[in-house]
C-alpha cells in the first residue's frame, strides 16, 4: 500500500471537510465530480488529494448525512465510499445519490466481495489498497459512465464515435493516433470552448506526463491531419493568444 507522508497526518488544516476547496458545482462534461465518504480523516485526506491530481472535482466527507447534504443540488459522477457508514451502507448511499460507487471494504475472503457486487456495487476495493490502483479504477468507471451518456459527438460533417474510437469527416474515416483522438475529444467537449494547455494535458494525457510543448506538438499534427482530410485551414482548431486552443467550424466553409 502507498505510504502516507507525515505531512498529511490529520490536523485542523489537513482534514478535508464538506466545505472542500473544490466545490461540487455544475460544470462542463469535464472534469468529473467525485465524492469520497470515509470516516477516517487521514485516509479521507489522502484519497481526495490523490484524486484531485487526476483533475477530478473532488470533495470528501465523513458520513452519509454530510454526503446527502453536500449533494442536495447535484449528484456526483462517482462515489468512493467506506462499506459501512453511520448505520448506513455505501450501496444505499449511492442509490440515494443516483451515482456509481466504488466500495472500500476491510472484509477478507471472496464471498463478501461477491456479495457487494451482487448488491449493486460497481466495484469493490479491499483495504489496504494502493492509491494508484484506486485512481485507475476511478478513471475506468468514469470513462464507462461517459460513454454510456454520449457515444457520438458531431460538429458539422465531423463525427467522433467515442465507443468505437473512430473519427469520420463526411462519412470518410480520419486516421488519428490515440493521443490525437483524446486531444480532439477534449476540444470537442463542448466545441467552441477555449481550453488551456494545462486543461488539455489533464484531459488527454496520463497523469504526470507531457507538458505544454507536448500539447503544441500534438495540436500541430492534429491540425495537419484534419486539414488533409478536408476540414479547411487549421482543421477548425484556432489558437487563442495567452489562453489556449478552441475548436470551431464557424469560420470554415465545410
Amino acid at each position: 500500500m502507498t505510504s502516507i507522508p507525515s505531512d498529511l497526518l490529520p490536523n485542523e488544516q489537513s482534514q478535508v471537510s464538506p466545505l472542500a476547496p473544490v466545490q461540487m458545482e455544475a460544470a462542463t462534461p469535464s472534469p468529473s465530480k467525485v465524492l469520497v465518504v470515509e470516516p477516517h480523516p487521514t485516509l479521507r485526506t489522502v484519497l481526495v488529494q490523490r484524486l484531485r491530481q487526476d483533475g477530478h472535482l473532488t470533495a470528501a466527507v465523513g458520513s452519509s448525512l454530510e454526503a446527502i447534504d453536500l449533494c442536495r443540488d447535484q449528484s456526483p459522477d462517482l462515489l468512493v465510499c467506506a462499506e459501512l457508514i453511520d448505520k448506513s451502507s455505501a450501496i444505499r448511499l449511492a442509490q440515494q445519490l443516483g451515482c456509481s460507487v466504488i466500495v472500500l471494504t476491510a472484509r477478507g475472503g471472496v464471498e463478501p466481495l461477491v456479495g457487494l457486487l451482487n448488491e449493486g456495487a460497481d466495484d469493490v476495493l479491499r483495504k489496504p489498497f494502493g492509491l494508484e490502483e484506486l485512481a485507475a479504477r476511478c478513471r475506468t468507471l468514469l470513462k464507462r459512465g461517459r460513454v454510456g451518456l454520449q457515444e457520438r459527438v458531431a460538429v458539422g460533417p465531423l463525427e467522433v464515435h467515442l465507443l468505437l474510437r473512430q473519427v469520420t469527416l463526411s462519412e470518410k474515416p480520419v486516421e488519428l493516433s490515440p493521443r490525437e483522438f483524446a486531444l480532439l475529444c477534449a476540444l470537442l467537449m463542448p466545441p467552441g470552448m477555449v481550453r488551456s494547455r494545462q486543461e488539455l494535458l489533464r484531459m488527454a494525457w496520463p497523469p504526470f506526463s507531457g507538458g505544454p510543448r507536448s500539447v503544441d506538438t500534438q495540436v500541430l499534427t492534429l491540425r495537419r491531419k484534419l486539414e488533409q482530410a478536408g476540414l479547411g485551414e487549421g482543421g477548425g482548431i484556432t489558437t487563442v493568444r495567452q489562453q489556449g486552443y478552441r475548436f470551431s467550424l464557424d469560420n470554415l466553409d465545410v
